[in-house]
């Protein structure tokens, strides 16, 4: 039989759970919870270290405690701190990143003033998602809920902008749809900013036949924000494609955003293919690209190496303050995108993109003897711990590291630091407001 039990919340930790221990000291980790309550919650799951529980009841609440806005907050697993104001989840996600900081002795508890800046509030709380991945089970589309795999059904997200909205709305009424959804493994709704529409991606199980290729077309016909739907087969996102009048070359369909002039010295469009990288808050995205000039404007514009480079997200505004971009992305569509916003933006003579593993393009590099005066970093989740040790080599006076876990980012760091760099400032950029997820810029110079 599962216990009830009663307990102060110590802290929030990695993941949004709340820490607290039982009379005998265990530890015990509960969500939905804030620092300094006493709640009442049901014990689930026995691990070796620590207890699983969920949350029956708030005994005494935190003052920083709100109400969250979502009706599926309570069981869908897309958030985690809408139950917390939002200088309150600054706060703790700011926590969370200097203990993992401290706990991986890349620095001491005094020298944190001065390392640690100001975390990065989003300019938008709700509604900044540029982007939304929703899976499907039995021809309903939803998010999983939390540390499950039972699906949320969802016909409006509020983290997603209007847009993607609207078009959900429309879709979960719609005939055609529902036929698509019962051959779907997951969608993708992805807002197309300069066109004012949204892209339908739909991750289909078996090959398309003429009856889908005629609903996807029918679809578009009766949802005038509905761009384009695309069909992903076997996880290649090759089409088919289809507008309202019919089937349209992939090729053709660009997600485009524009950053503004007083960002860069002149306004910058970007471009990428459905499928291709981007960030969700595009807000977000361009106070990381104005830390990131901020961060370099005392250095002479030279050489630049973005080994993660994307569609030019980072390296296109250095080119435009007059640096000499050397570029390497693995994946083929975000390279010729690259490319392509290079040579739209008159850029194509500083800068250099090619479809290249980075640890690969690092020691063919270094086999060249090439250098750089500034490195930019951005890898997947996962980190880019193989790459570390070539780095110094490459002999850049400053690296930029931008991370999305703080975890991987810790044990990137040591290796940095232990081949001779040191961390000069940090800062949070608060990507996914309402959740745990962190977006971490961090700068290092060569000793």
């Amino acid at each position: 039989m599962t216990t009830s039990v009663e307990f102060t919340v110590e802290k929030v930790i990695k993941g949004g759970l709340g820490l607290g221990r039982l009379a005998d000291g265990q530890v015990v980790m509960v969500p939905r919870v804030l620092p300094g309550e006493l709640v009442r919650v049901q014990l689930r799951r026995h691990h070796k270290q620590y207890q699983e529980a969920d949350l029956l009841e708030v005994l005494q609440s935190s003052d920083q405690r709100v109400m969250p806005i979502c009706p599926m907050y309570d069981t869908c697993g897309g958030c985690d701190f809408q139950h917390a104001a939002y200088t309150e989840q600054l706060r703790l996600k700011n926590g969370i990143l200097t203990e993992t900081l401290c706990r991986a002795r890349l620095c001491q508890e005094k020298e944190l003033a001065t390392l640690m800046g100001a975390a990065q509030a989003s300019p938008k709380l709700f509604g900044y998602r540029q982007r939304i991945r929703l899976q499907v089970s039995q021809g309903r589309a939803g998010y999983f809920g939390r540390q499950s795999h039972d699906l949320v059904p969802v016909s409006r997200c509020p983290l997603a902008g209007e847009g993607i909205n609207s078009v959900l709305a429309d879709l979960s009424v719609s005939r055609q749809f529902q036929s698509l959804l019962s051959m779907s493994s997951a969608i993708e709704l992805l807002e197309n900013p300069a066109h004012n529409s949204i892209i339908l991606l739909i991750h289909y199980t078996r090959k398309t036949r003429p009856g889908d290729h005629q609903a996807a077309r029918l679809l578009c016909q009766a949802l005038p924000l509905l761009e384009a739907v695309i069909f992903s087969v076997e996880g290649q996102t090759k089409g088919p494609c289809f507008n309202d009048t019919g089937e349209i070359p992939l090729s053709g369909l660009l997600v485009e955003f524009s950053l503004p002039a007083g960002l860069c010295r002149q306004s910058l469009t970007l471009a990428l293919e459905p499928g291709g990288f981007c960030q969700v808050n595009l807000g977000q995205n361009e106070n990381c690209i104005r830390l990131l000039l901020d961060w370099t404007r005392e250095m002479k514009p030279t050489k630049a190496l973005d080994l993660f480079c994307g569609m030019g997200n980072f390296s296109l505004p250095l080119a435009m303050q007059g640096w000499e971009i050397t570029g390497m992305d693995m994946q083929r569509s975000t390279i010729r995108s690259a490319v392509r916003n290079a040579e739209a933006a008159g850029l194509a003579d500083r800068c250099r993109f090619s479809q290249e593993s980075a640890t690969k393009a690092a020691r063919r590099l270094l086999a060249e003897k090439a250098t750089f005066d500034c490195l930019i970093l951005d890898p997947p989740r996962s980190g880019c711990a193989e790459l570390i040790p070539l780095l110094p080599g490459l002999e850049a006076r400053q690296i930029i590291y931008i991370s999305c876990d703080p975890a991987t980012l810790a044990r990137d760091l040591a290796g940095l630091t232990k081949t001779g760099y040191r961390l000069t400032e940090v800062r949070l950029v608060d990507m996914f407001p309402q959740t745990a997820h962190q977006e971490t810029m961090v700068r290092l110079e060569r000793e």
